[in-house]
């Protein structure tokens, strides 16, 4: 069967009004896979990669609040201020050296289960001492409905840095210098022994989530009893 010519024009006048439409779906699409791509937060349960190039840092807080729904508060930093700075990893260990890039060494992580969501920033200079948070397996082999011992604190002493840091009555502290801490009597021990050091990192358990600190060491300012409790209110 012929075609006409009539035929064969509008024919092509279709075919190159498709290739124009898909130029332009590609067109105006590109931009917004490449500001996807150029993110400079990435975020996942596990790990976190920050590439910021002269960004400032209020935009950094609000793209880790955007994606990795963690929020920093307190950081004494100017929010427009532009800062460089590339790490790859663990979202917690991201956080950590973002922290001590940004010299906000004394700070306490908020924990949903095993979600890191809040960092409070609290200003007590600078410090080269930050250790990882411990694991704890204490109540891996106890069995159900077994208590275990437990420290619990009764009192916070006024202008303490316990205080300061916003301890509260019923915390359970359950290390020390990344020592897990079964007993009032081995916390005194450990404070004793570590008394020469410039910083260590403390973990208690408030409400079943898990709070980390990073202290001075020394005279902690709390009140504290040793107690039994079940495995699941401080794990």
């Amino acid at each position: 069967m012929r075609i006409s010519k009539m035929e064969n024009f509008f024919c092509q006048l279709t075919i190159y009004w498709r290739c124009i439409i898909i130029l332009l779906i590609l067109f105006f699409s590109a931009p917004l896979f490449a500001n996807e791509q150029s993110s400079p937060v990435i975020c996942d349960d596990q790990n976190l990669i920050i590439e910021a190039d002269q960004l400032p840092i209020v935009d950094l807080l609000n793209l880790l609040n955007q994606y990795c729904s963690i929020t920093i508060s307190g950081l004494k930093r100017p929010p427009d201020e532009k800062i460089t700075y590339q790490a790859n990893g663990p979202v917690l260990e991201v956080i950590k050296r973002l922290l001590r890039y940004l010299e906000a060494e004394s700070h306490a992580f908020e924990f949903n289960g095993n979600q890191l969501t809040n960092v409070i920033v609290f200003s007590k200079g600078k410090s080269k001492y930050s250790l990882p948070i411990p694991s704890y397996h204490q109540s891996n082999n106890t069995p159900a409905g077994q208590k275990i011992s437990a420290v619990k604190v009764l009192e916070i002493v006024p202008g303490s840095q316990a205080e300061v840091h916003g301890f509260q009555k019923g915390d359970y502290i359950i290390a020390y210098d990344s020592v897990e801490i079964n007993s009032a009597s081995q916390l005194v021990s450990e404070v004793q022994k570590k008394k020469n050091l410039q910083r260590v990192d403390l973990v208690l358990v408030r409400n079943k989530s898990r709070l980390s600190y990073v202290i001075n060491s020394g005279l902690i300012g709390v009140r504290i009893q040793t107690v039994r409790v079940l495995p699941e209110e401080i794990h």
